[in-house]
């Protein structure tokens, strides 16, 4: 495991990007897109998927980068009958997911930080009542499975 990647990640949540680019600016970076491309693909993710407190930001940027790592470039076949017929990208994408909420029970962003994010009232909320003081674990965690998984 590269602990360096991981410590990258938590490093850019604390400089100011939001989760999503904590950890797709670090491991899309390393799978071969340029940082700042990476960073603008992530900038509408953080806050639960554009601050409506859905799919972790961590959540998102990690399977980001496990679609540019097993991603099909085709669309699919009409007619898959059952899960085996996926490409492999859903499968590690579910693996991901599984662990995440191994450690975190859930997935979605205002589960982890009970806020909604909806209004900018509750947003400002969240930061003053520190709702947000836990997303470098969310990242760490993101970050650690993906060391094990690419």
């Amino acid at each position: 495991m590269s602990d360096n990647r991981v410590e990258e990640a938590i490093s850019c949540l604390r400089d100011g990007m939001n989760c999503s680019q904590a950890i797709f600016s670090v491991y899309g970076h390393h799978l071969g897109v340029d940082r700042d491309r990476c960073l603008k693909i992530a900038s509408v993710f953080g806050g639960g998927i554009n601050n409506t407190g859905n799919v972790c930001g961590a959540v998102t940027g990690a399977i980001m980068a496990i679609g540019l790592k097993h991603g099909d470039l085709k669309y699919g076949e009409v007619g898959i009958k059952d899960l085996t017929e996926l490409p492999k990208s859903y499968g590690v994408a579910s693996e991901f997911t599984k662990k995440f909420k191994e450690r975190n029970v859930t997935i979605i962003c205002r589960e982890l930080i009970d806020h909604d994010l909806l209004t900018a009232e509750d947003i400002e909320h969240a930061f003053k009542t520190g709702a947000f003081n836990n997303c470098p674990k969310f990242v760490k965690d993101a970050a650690e499975i993906l060391e094990k998984m690419l």
